[in-house]
């Protein structure tokens, strides 16, 4: 097991076995349907939220979805999800944002689901990516990065009181 392996090993720990398990069947699931991706990992702390974004960068925010756990449970978000409504006839797609939508997943099994899958090979299709069932993808822990920066933010909040620029006077 690799490092970044374990580190997500332990992500999981944090949530309650039954979506702990849910969610390590639904990464295996995405592996098996993105091969190649790269697989970003961010863990939101003040939020509870484990982010696991399929990526053919390096870098989250590019990336085609992104599986979400938290204490409530499961969600697939789709980038460019407004973009996507052409292939969700049955409107699973929730949200109200300009660019991300996301489904609820209860059980691995609705990766499955026709409608679910529609909206997936819809997302590869926009993305204009070639997946290759031979391609390995990498894990990259970007939690730890996260939560430097916000020591680091916290830090510097404590020390310098935020002044603000008077308004000008008419």
């Amino acid at each position: 097991m690799t490092r970044a392996e374990t580190q997500l090993a332990g992500y999981y720990a944090l949530y309650e076995p039954a979506l702990a398990r849910l969610g390590k069947a639904l990464r295996a699931k995405l592996r098996e349907r993105l091969p190649g991706l790269t697989e970003v990992v961010y863990l939101y702390e003040n939020q509870n939220s484990l982010v696991i974004s399929y990526s053919a960068t390096e870098k989250g925010y590019e990336a085609l979805c992104s599986l979400a756990l938290n204490p409530t449970g499961a969600k697939l978000f789709f980038a460019q999800g407004p973009l996507l409504a052409k292939a969700d006839r049955n409107k699973l797609l929730q949200g109200s944002g300009k660019v991300v939508r996301f489904v609820e997943l209860g059980t691995v099994a609705d990766l499955g689901r026709p409608d679910i899958e529609a909206l997936m090979t819809a997302a590869v299709l926009q993305a204009k990516l070639q997946l290759d069932a031979s391609a390995t993808g990498a894990i990259i822990i970007k939690a730890d990065g996260q939560r430097q920066r916000a020591s680091r933010a916290r830090a510097v909040a404590a020390k310098k009181p935020v002044r603000r620029k008077p308004k000008p006077k008419r």
